[in-house]
């Protein structure tokens, strides 16, 4: 309502007087920008001081510990099990209380074929037992902690989707402690005795921990290389930031280790902990926590990732996130007085300037651009009466100095990295074309806000695999029979 409110205002001042109403949209626009700019630089600054949550050492032969449930979603990617298996089987924790759940769409026949191939026992075998929720004690066998759950048709084929409809078994194993890896993580193998640890010494209210996320194939081209030092940037100094000031954090959704007492408090009216149609459902995720009076802290771990390697891949990727960010702003604005309340007024107008603020970012970055390329290249005096004097400098200063920090953040972040790896020097001039990548978003993010004004909007899948090492492989892990569907409990 508030939206459409504002375009007929706009409209009616194009209409009664264009060249004002032209002035104060770019007034509004640098505004923007410098509180975009503002609280970006007070939150990377916070980022420094802050320090990742003690723990305790605890082993895997600890007796105390939790059951943990480990939720797999996977979409068409049976190419990728053999290897997702391999890496959570690497995982250090006592299988009898190990739940592994691997997601898959009952009409998603290749890679259902692909995990009856690999030896995996299906929630709709004769051979499951719901009593132990799945984990039935095959003698011997490497897999015997792994369960398919088979997502039922009718609702949205969607990762949020996926995970309500198995928080049925989380609750019937009587879990403690729940975390989501997508199809291409390698997670580091002791992430979920270091979750433990954490929550251990951490206050009662910290809910979520989150783990860093890298790349492993960075040096791959430049746009795998771009994206591994966003990530860096992100994870290592905005989010730390964001934690630092007790601010709501959008969760990476992956690797996001949960409390589910804390899930099952902030689940939505109908009982389900994810939003299942919405594109970031980690972030509307986050913010129910920070209003339910949880907090969020960051997990000295980390999780190795795909980086997208084609152009094409990312624009899918990006217009997933912007879309959902603006969604997640949207429902989180639907009620303000009930969400600053809760919330909070400086943490609600920080979340929402981080939802809306960057996707429109992106969106306003090619009109800049462009209205400077024209203004240089033919001195059109329309443009500079859009620019007086209190607008042109602060937009000159932003447009100068703003973009030479960004890249120089990039630059700056990648010869940090690389002198402590010993490597990755080739790397620095990739982030000369940073620009090139932020005009590739922009036009992402214009997609994105077209499907869902539409209502066009899906779930644009990001394919993985592009970058597969065989190698690592544990060939044991698969020398066991398949189970069969009648086969019986041992």
């Amino acid at each position: 309502m508030l939206g459409l409110c504002l375009l007929l205002l706009l409209g009616l001042g194009l209409a009664l007087d264009p060249r004002a109403t032209a002035t104060a949209l770019v007034g509004a626009c640098v505004l923007f920008y410098v509180l975009i700019a503002g609280m970006r630089i007070v939150i990377m600054v916070a980022g420094q001081s802050y320090r990742s949550p003690r723990r305790v050492t605890v082993r895997a032969q600890d007796p105390s510990l939790p059951d943990y449930a480990v939720l797999l979603p996977v979409h068409k990617e049976a190419n990728m099990l053999r290897h997702l298996v391999t890496r959570i089987s690497r995982l250090e924790y006592p299988r009898e209380r190990l739940h592994v759940l691997l997601l898959i769409e009952q009409d998603d026949e290749e890679t259902l074929a692909a995990a009856r191939s690999i030896g995996l026992l299906f929630d709709t075998d004769a051979a499951y037992d719901a009593t132990v929720s799945g984990r039935v004690a095959r003698v011997g066998h490497p897999l015997d902690h792994v369960t398919v759950v088979v997502i039922p048709p009718g609702g949205p084929k969607t990762k949020p989707n996926a995970m309500n409809v198995a928080m049925r078994r989380v609750i019937e194993a009587g879990c403690e402690v729940l975390t989501i890896f997508d199809a291409e993580d390698r997670p580091d193998p002791d992430q979920l005795l270091k979750a433990i640890g954490t929550f251990r010494l951490a206050p009662p209210e910290v809910a979520c921990l989150q783990a860093e996320l890298a790349f492993w194939n960075d040096d791959t081209n430049w746009v795998t290389a771009l994206y591994w030092i966003a990530y860096k940037i992100h994870f290592l100094r905005f989010l730390p930031g964001l934690a630092r000031l007790r601010l709501p954090i959008p969760l990476g959704g992956t690797s996001n280790h949960f409390k589910v007492s804390a899930l099952r408090d902030v689940a939505l009216p109908d009982g389900s902990v994810w939003d299942a149609h919405n594109l970031t459902e980690d972030a509307d995720l986050g913010a129910r926590l920070i209003s339910a009076g949880y907090r969020i802290e960051l997990l000295n771990s980390i999780t190795l990732e795909e980086a997208p390697v084609t152009s094409r891949v990312v624009d899918k990727q990006q217009r997933r996130w912007k879309g959902g960010y603006l969604q997640t702003g949207l429902v989180h604005t639907r009620h303000p007085r009930e969400a600053i309340r809760r919330m909070g007024l400086l943490r609600w107008l920080c979340f929402n300037l981080l939802m809306f603020g960057t996707p429109l970012s992106f969106m306003i970055n090619p009109l800049f651009y462009a209205l400077t390329v024209v203004y240089f290249g033919t001195r059109a005096h329309v443009i500079a009466e859009l620019f007086p004097t209190a607008i042109y400098y602060p937009a000159l200063g932003l447009l100068v100095v703003g973009n030479f920090f960004l890249v120089f953040e990039l630059i700056h972040t990648c010869l940090e990295e690389a002198n402590s790896t010993r490597g990755r020097y080739s790397l620095l001039w990739y982030m000369l074309l940073a620009p090139l990548m932020w005009l590739w978003m922009s036009r992402s993010t214009y997609i994105a806000v077209w499907e869902l004004a539409t209502g066009k909007r899906g779930w644009h899948k990001t394919p993985h695999g592009h970058t597969l090492d065989e190698g690592e492989l544990d060939a044991g892990l698969f020398a066991q029979p398949a189970l069969v569907a009648d086969q019986e409990l041992v």
